[in-house]
């Protein structure tokens, strides 16, 4: 993920800030992406990431966007 990725993606983000669901999701989908890249990371920062990462696998009813 490059800078000019993150900020396309804050700008979709804008422009969906009157569909607070669309916006949501938007939002989550990049800080997901994000995570996702620095988990390919080999070092510390990577393995925590994948941590991070790793509540997805965890069963729970998400009431989100």
């Amino acid at each position: 993920m490059i800078k000019e990725e993150i900020l396309q993606a804050i700008q979709e983000i804008r422009d969906k800030r009157w569909d607070d669901e669309v916006a949501h999701s938007n939002e989550d989908a990049l800080r997901r992406a994000f995570i996702e890249t620095i988990a390919k990371r080999q070092d510390e920062l990577g393995e925590l990431a994948r941590l991070v990462l790793s509540t997805s696998e965890i069963e729970f009813a998400r009431w989100c966007a």
